[in-house]
């Protein structure tokens, strides 16, 4: 299957993980160009999803959503919860015009998504090659790595179960290597066209849309109420959304607005989330993910920021003790840790820390 990136200046997705019956009719854009997201989403409808997934998406986003192409990628790990990708609107460009009519793919839908384990534990699938590594996790996302980094994200995820294919991984991560050289192939329906809203190819529907357009006028008169009616729902909606939207941008920058421009909130997003060449981020992640490998709680990452000096990290654990052990841990470990808000729900509990060294 011919690609738009064949240079070694950028990564090439896993031709082999396509099936043939479709290496004529998709395009794979790799994994480190496209991001995956599971989101929790008040609304059912699809149109209503289409609508709300900017917003709820923006948050945890590094880059402006005026640059940024984002599309429904089916459902998450639980109820409510919905997969989502975000992509560079530049980059969809360059993937849909160099092989114009085929559906744009991303890479991490190539490899099957895993079931939960019979505890509800996540787990992971991987294909790795050539000292690249393509990850699928149980509720959908999915990412690639150099192999050898694969242990510390692997103790960043909780250490999730591991089935391996293709080249060994590290024995550090204690994966279940199949004799298979490649997982099996995913499910056609599984391969989501990337190409919506602004992306959606013509239908031709000029002829049918005019048609409508003149029944429309038989009934216009009728359909005034029911358009006031949607207009006020719509209105109801939209409200909910800039809520969310604001609640979502205060988690993150508390002095912000929701109405500031993109490219504003953008640059502050960037300013926390990316690590600066020579800080100490790598140095205290390492130490971060090592210690709380070694409690004999079950500890993972719901989210994690990086400022300068400073690591600020939401922790979920079985309760509050585990949390609290959590927090004694990094401490003995020498980093400075100061804890925020905690919650506790039925068989769960989160923490927000902020780690120095």
């Amino acid at each position: 299957m011919a690609h738009p990136l064949q240079s070694d200046a950028e990564p090439v997705a896993f031709e082999a993980l396509v099936p043939p019956s479709l290496r004529n009719t998709i395009v794979v854009i790799p994994a480190e160009l496209v991001s995956l997201h599971v989101l929790s989403l008040p609304v059912r409808a699809a149109r209503q999803r289409a609508a709300a997934l900017p917003f709820a998406i923006e948050g945890e986003l590094g880059q402006a959503l005026s640059t940024t192409h984002v599309a429904l990628c089916g459902e998450g790990g639980a109820p409510g919860e919905i997969l989502a990708a975000a992509v560079a609107t530049e980059v969809m460009h360059r993937y849909r015009d160099a092989l114009p009519g085929r559906e744009i793919v991303p890479e991490q839908l190539l490899v099957p998504r895993p079931g939960f384990s019979a505890e509800g534990g996540a787990q992971w699938i991987c294909y790795a090659h050539a000292g690249r590594a393509l990850v699928r996790g149980s509720d959908g996302s999915g990412f690639a790595a150099r192999t050898d980094m694969l242990p510390t994200l692997w103790h960043l995820a909780g250490t999730p179960d591991v089935q391996s294919f293709g080249d060994p991984l590290p024995r550090s991560i204690g994966a279940q290597h199949s004799g298979s050289a490649l997982p099996a192939p995913p499910r056609v329906q599984d391969l989501t066209d990337l190409r919506q809203g602004a992306f959606r190819p013509a239908r031709g529907l000029a002829r049918p849309l005019k048609w409508l357009a003149a029944a429309s006028v038989i009934g216009a008169i009728g359909h005034l109420g029911l358009a006031a009616a949607d207009a006020a729902a719509q209105r109801t909606i939209a409200d909910s959304l800039q809520a969310r939207a604001q609640s979502a941008l205060t988690a993150q920058l508390p002095d912000a607005d929701a109405d500031q421009p993109p490219a504003l909130i953008q640059r502050r997003l960037a300013a926390m989330n990316e690590p600066i060449r020579g800080s100490a981020f790598l140095p205290v992640m390492h130490r971060v993910s090592t210690t709380l490998a070694a409690l004999p709680d079950a500890v993972t990452f719901r989210q994690l920021t990086w400022s300068p000096e400073a690591l600020r990290i939401t922790l979920e654990a079985p309760d509050l003790d585990a949390l609290q052990r959590a927090e004694a841990g990094l401490g003995a470990e020498g980093l400075r840790v100061s804890s925020g808000s905690a919650t506790a729900e039925a068989g769960s509990a989160r923490a927000d820390l902020t780690v120095r060294p």
